[in-house]
């Protein structure tokens, strides 16, 4: 497990989050190479020698946002999620509004987590945050899951892989919303995936098994 070194622990959340916010925008707008902590400073509201004081270099910096894009998101799941849930798309529908949650706070996660990640493979990107929170997939979509709760006739896997592609895509197209500057509410966000739900009990859950509907 990584144990990751939190520069900026001392600092009020505030300004914590001032400085996060103001270099994860700068690295999302530009390339490495063009990304300027002069710009960063600017926005954040602190002088370029106390970047430096918090990180030696700008390569420093790159290297704690990557780290705390997986951090953040890893433990708000750890965190917030109901382990003892065992219905699986519930604790799906719940996985979207923590990150959902997550990423209000930090608008520009997604973003910055793509340039980071973009030439890598799915299985490479689980390897990352298995390496941070070890198991954590195993666990989301296996720990305490009734798995009797789906149609005898259904390959659990795949069916699995339906589920959580369905709400993988829904949470991006809401992210990207809140990006573009798109205040969404928690509620609205609930009520869609709750539609998505029904349907998909109707699809892959036992008739008898509809008790959320």
């Amino acid at each position: 497990m990584i144990i990751l070194e939190d520069r900026l622990s001392g600092l009020d959340e505030k300004k914590r989050m001032k400085i996060i916010n103001s270099a994860m925008e700068e690295f999302s707008r530009n390339t490495y190479q063009k990304a300027s902590t002069n710009r960063i400073v600017e926005k954040a509201g602190i002088s370029k020698g106390s970047l430096f004081n918090y990180f030696k270099s700008k390569k420093k910096l790159y290297e704690y946002l990557e780290m705390f894009s997986i951090r953040v998101i890893a433990d708000a799941v750890v965190e917030k999620l109901d382990w003892k849930e065992p219905d699986i798309l519930t604790r799906i529908k719940d996985i979207v509004i923590i990150k959902l949650e997550v990423c209000r706070k930090y608008p520009y996660l997604l973003e910055f987590s793509k340039r980071i990640y973009e030439n890598k493979s799915v299985d490479e990107m689980k390897a990352i945050f298995e390496e941070y929170v070890p198991n954590i997939y195993d666990k989301v979509y296996h720990e305490n899951i009734d798995f009797s709760l789906f149609k005898e006739d259904k390959e659990i896997k795949e069916t699995m892989n339906i589920l959580i592609w369905t709400f993988e895509k829904m949470g991006e197209d809401y992210l990207k919303r809140i990006e573009s500057g798109e205040r969404i509410k928690i509620d609205e966000l609930s009520d869609e995936v709750d539609r998505y739900i029904v349907v998909l009990r109707k699809g892959f859950y036992r008739r008898d098994s509809r008790t959320r509907e």
